[in-house]
């Protein structure tokens, strides 16, 4: 939940940028980006409920997304925001994480400990706070600890090892081993994403998860 008072304003959430120019900023990832933006699994059915809950009187007219290019699962869910808000006519603003870190901590994870992106942050149309979305799907969660055990395992590195203790080579083939193997479970994880976001929409706004 944010905070009782919060930063994000209309007059601040129009500040942020249009998902077109987060990806013409971006220095990192552009492409993967791009392409990602081509694939996004939406089904008709998921079209339609979108419109419909946005068409309702409390609907989620305004979306907000904290990211950064250089985050994969940034790189993976954002461009789902950005066609959701293409299909249902939803006003998306993307709002860069490490520059606005006062409305980053209103949406923290882990218990207030993380600030972790992606975040889509649903609005009504006068600012009410409806729901949000924070990272990856409970699929991808459970998918990526998988995958990233079998890269540790034939890199030979300890279970204990991540990201932010590695260095050097071992840092960057443990990060090409998991990038590999989580390619083909993408549009899995996507659909998941889609899954949780319209369940959490349908509670919000009080209308049955159905197109």
């Amino acid at each position: 939940m944010p905070a009782t008072t919060s930063v994000v304003t209309a007059a601040r959430f129009v500040q942020g940028l249009s998902y077109e120019d987060f990806i013409k900023q971006a220095t990192v990832n552009q492409e993967k980006l791009l392409s990602n933006g081509k694939t996004v699994p939406l089904s008709d059915e998921d079209i339609s409920f979108f419109r419909k809950v946005v068409s309702h009187p409390r609907g989620p007219v305004r979306m907000l997304a904290l990211g950064e290019a250089w985050c994969g699962d940034v790189c993976r869910e954002l461009p789902t925001a950005g066609r959701i808000a293409e299909v249902s006519g939803i006003e998306l603003r993307v709002f860069l994480r490490d520059q606005n870190l006062d409305i980053m901590d209103e949406f923290l994870s882990n218990n207030g400990k993380s600030r972790s992106i992606p975040v889509f942050v649903f609005y009504t149309k006068d600012m009410e706070y409806l729901t949000h979305w924070t990272e990856r799907s409970a699929g991808a969660r459970a998918g990526l600890d998988r995958v990233m055990t079998e890269a540790k395992t034939k890199l030979n590195l300890p279970q204990s090892a991540t990201f932010s203790t590695l260095e050097g080579q071992a840092k960057q083939s443990l990060l090409q081993e998991v990038v590999t193997r989580v390619q083909p479970f993408n549009d899995d994880w996507r659909r998941d994403s889609i899954r949780e976001i319209r369940q959490r929409l349908a509670e919000a706004v009080g209308i049955p998860n159905v197109g």
